[in-house]
Parts: C-alpha cells; structure tokens; sequence
C-alpha cells in the first residue's frame, strides 16, 4: 500500500502508531481525521489512512505527511513519537548500539552505522559501551566507502577494505587499504559539516521517552548512559 501511494514505508508506519495513540488518548479526535478510527490491527482503518496521508484533504493529514516530529511539535505526543534527528526509526529496538548510532549517525538512519549490530554481538557476548562506540564509529566509515562503491550492505561482511581496494584495482584505481578508510573518515566529516550548516546541533537533540519504557533486546535502557555514550562518541569523533 505504501509503494502504490509514493510513500516510506517506515515514516508511514511511526506517523500512523503515533496518531493511534494519539487518538486513543483522546489527544485528537475524528474530527481531525474525519471520521476514521484508527485502532491496532484494523487492517482497513490503516490502508484508508495511507491514502488520506498521501493525498492529504485536510491539515492533519498534510501535517502527518511531513513526519511524526513535525506533528508531534503541533498536537503533542512527543513522548511517543519514535523519531531522532526527525527521522522516524525502523520497527525494531535491540538497545543501547541501535539508539545510539541513530542519534549520532550523519543521516539518522539505522543504515549509517548499523547499530543493531552492536546489540547483536553484546547479546551473546559482555560487551563495553565503549566497545559499542567504537563499532560505530568503525562501521560506518567503512559504510561511507561502501555507499560510494554502490554495494549492497546485505553483503556488507564480504567488503573489507582489502577486498574493497583489490576491486578497484580491477578497473584500474589503485587505493591502499589504510587510503580507503581515511576516505570514508573524510566523508564524515563532510557529512556533518553540512548537517551544522543546515542547523544541526547535538544540544537539540531529543530523544522520546518511549525508547525508556520499553524493554530492549539487551534490556531496558536507562538515558543517562544513552547520553554518556553520545558523549563519548563526540570526544572520540571531534564533532
């Protein structure tokens, strides 16, 4: 339905949990979404929803198509609005590698840095917050060569940068593997250097309560140990 419409599956799905609650609590009406009742698992409720999101007839609608930070700021919520940085997160929440990398990652996005990763490997084996910051800031230079060879991140373990730098000999471009990742530092720091002159500020930075209430792969999270990391992350990072 998403793909018919033109529109994020992953957006779509967090703007319209969050109008349900919003909706249960009593906090908008069927006034603001004519007359639609939103409720878990009310198949033809959502598919409705998408197409008057899509093609908005009112303000509501046209509010919920420009993201759940946007419509949370203007009807509240904000507290279960799943987003950081204003991108809506994918439907999982594994723990501390996966919420940091979207608060840090230059796009916000799970595919920066692959956080879940971390969580992954600190599920089946005692792993350090620091250890966690540093996978990320490991992986995702590596995933901003990656991104430039057009990989798919599917495949991303057979990429290591010696295998990296052997593919591009094979059309003549002679990088070292040391070369490659100082590229993918570069990128970085390119990244963020846009973000800041588009505004970005780590002191804006908001993160909802929801990520706090509810348990994780790894267990529940507390915030002060999510904003120590970031901390940690920007004195290892120098942003």
């Amino acid at each position: 339905a998403c793909e018919k419409a033109g529109v994020d599956v992953i957006t779509m799905g967090v703007v319209l949990a969050w109008a349900t609650e919003m909706q249960n609590r009593g906090m908008i009406s069927t006034k603001e979404t004519m007359g639609l009742r939103l409720s878990w698992g009310d198949k033809a409720a959502y598919l409705r929803a998408i197409q008057l999101v899509a093609r908005p007839p009112n303000e509501f609608y046209s509010d919920l198509g420009k993201g759940v930070d946007y419509a949370s700021k203007k009807y509240g919520g904000k507290e279960f609005a799943i987003q950081i940085g204003g991108l809506e997160i994918p439907g999982y929440h594994t723990g501390l590698g996966n919420t940091l990398g979207l608060a840090v990652g230059s796009r916000h996005s799970h595919l920066d840095n692959a956080g879940y990763s971390a969580d992954q490997k600190a599920f089946n084996q005692p792993t350090s917050d620091e250890e966690i910051v540093d996978y990320i800031i490991s992986e995702e230079n590596r995933r901003n060569v990656l991104n430039c060879m057009v990989a798919c991140l599917f495949g991303r373990n057979v990429y290591t940068y010696e295998n990296m730098a052997l593919a591009l000999k094979c059309i003549g471009i002679e990088r070292t593997e040391e070369e490659l990742e100082d590229l993918g530092k570069d990128i970085f720091r390119k990244k963020y250097e846009l973000k800041k002159k588009f505004g970005f500020r780590f002191e804006d930075l908001t993160l909802p309560k929801r990520f706090f209430e509810t348990a994780t792969t790894t267990g529940k999270l507390d915030e002060e140990r999510v904003r120590k990391a970031i901390e940690m992350y920007r004195e290892k990072r120098g942003v």
